[in-house]
C-alpha cells in the first residue's frame, strides 16, 4: 500500500483534498493518504516532521488551484516566497529526496512556470501535470489513480472475501457451530463517526473484528491519533499512535446502549496517564 502525501492550501483546494483523499483510500486502502500536516503538535520542529512524513511517502500530489501561486500571508508577501511555508517545505522536501511528485491542477489552474516559482521549487515546472475537473470528476480521478499506481508500482487493494462451506452430512451440530462462527465474524457494526463531548470524534472503518481508527482533535479539527482496534464481543482493544509526535494511546472501550455508546479508558503514552473515553455514535461515514 503506497502512502500518498497530499500537499495543498486550505484556502485554495481543501474541499478537493478531502474528496480526493476519500477516492484514494477507497482505491488503495485505509491509511494510504497523509494530508494533515497542519496538525503538528506544539513544540515539534515542523520542518523535520514534514521531511519525515515525505520520506515515508510513495508519491506527493501537489494540489494546485487558482490561488496556489499567488496566495499571500498576513504581511502581504506571497506565501511561496516564505522559506517556512508548509507547502513550500512539503514540495521542496519531495523534490530534494527524489520522491515522485505529481502536480494536480484544479479549478482551471494552469501549471506555473519556473520563473514564477522560488528556486527550490523550480523543478516542479518541468513535471507533467494531471487535471481534475468537476464536470468529469470520476474519469479524471480514474486517470489519477492509474498514474499513482504507475509511480508507486502498486496495485489497488483487493477486498477480503470470506467463504463458508458446510456440508449437509455434518448434521445439526455442525450447523449450530456454523451459526456461532457467523456471529464471530459478523460482530456489532461500529463503523462510522463517534463523537466526544468536546467536539472531537473517532472515525472507524470496520473489517470484521478488526478496526481502523482515526481520532480528530476537538480544537484543531485534525487527525492526531491513528491506529487499530480489535473486537472481542462487546469489548474493543484500542492501539493508537500519535500522528505528529511520539507516543499514543493503549486501552479499551466497551460497546453499550445497544451499540450507540463506547465507554472505556486508555493510557496515554509516553507520560502514562489515564484518559476516560465516552463516545456517542453520530452516524456512518
Amino acid at each position: 500500500m503506497p502512502v500518498v502525501f497530499l500537499s495543498y492550501r486550505r484556502a485554495d483546494t481543501s474541499g478537493y483534498a478531502g474528496r480526493l483523499a476519500t477516492a484514494l483510500e477507497q482505491h488503495f486502502g485505509y491509511g494510504s493518504v497523509f494530508h494533515d500536516i497542519e496538525a503538528i503538535a506544539p513544540g515539534r520542529d515542523y520542518a523535520k516532521v514534514i521531511d519525515e512524513a515525505v520520506a515515508r511517502a510513495g508519491v506527493l500530489l501537489v494540489l494546485i488551484g487558482d490561488t496556489w501561486l499567488s496566495e499571500s500571508g498576513e504581511e502581504g508577501t506571497r506565501r511561496l516566497d516564505d522559506p517556512h511555508d508548509f507547502v513550500r517545505l512539503e514540495v521542496s522536501s519531495a523534490l530534494r529526496r527524489g520522491t515522485p511528485v505529481l502536480p494536480v491542477l484544479l479549478e482551471g489552474a494552469a501549471m506555473p512556470g519556473a520563473s514564477a516559482l522560488p528556486p527550490a521549487l523550480e523543478p516542479l515546472a518541468r513535471l507533467q501535470a494531471i487535471e481534475l475537473s468537476d464536470t468529469r470528476w470520476d474519469y479524471d480521478v480514474g486517470r489519477l489513480l492509474r498514474a499513482v499506481e504507475a509511480l508507486t508500482e502498486t496495485a489497488p487493494r483487493r477486498p477480503r472475501r470470506r467463504m463458508l462451506a458446510v456440508t449437509a452430512s455434518m448434521g445439526v451440530a455442525l450447523a449450530a457451530g456454523a451459526a456461532l462462527w457467523w456471529l464471530a465474524v459478523h460482530p456489532t457494526d461500529v463503523s462510522g463517526r463517534w463523537e466526544f463531548p468536546d467536539g472531537g470524534y473517532w472515525l472507524i472503518v470496520q473489517d470484521g473484528d478488526r478496526l481502523a481508527i482515526e481520532e480528530v482533535h476537538g480544537e484543531s479539527r485534525q487527525v492526531w491519533l491513528r491506529g487499530t482496534g480489535r473486537m472481542d464481543g462487546n469489548r474493543i482493544e484500542v492501539d493508537l499512535d500519535a500522528v505528529y509526535d511520539r507516543g499514543g494511546a493503549r486501552g479499551h472501550v466497551v460497546i453499550e446502549a445497544g451499540g450507540q455508546v463506547l465507554r472505556g479508558q486508555v493510557r496515554m503514552l509516553p507520560r502514562g496517564y489515564s484518559r476516560a473515553l465516552l463516545l456517542t455514535k453520530a452516524g456512518r461515514t
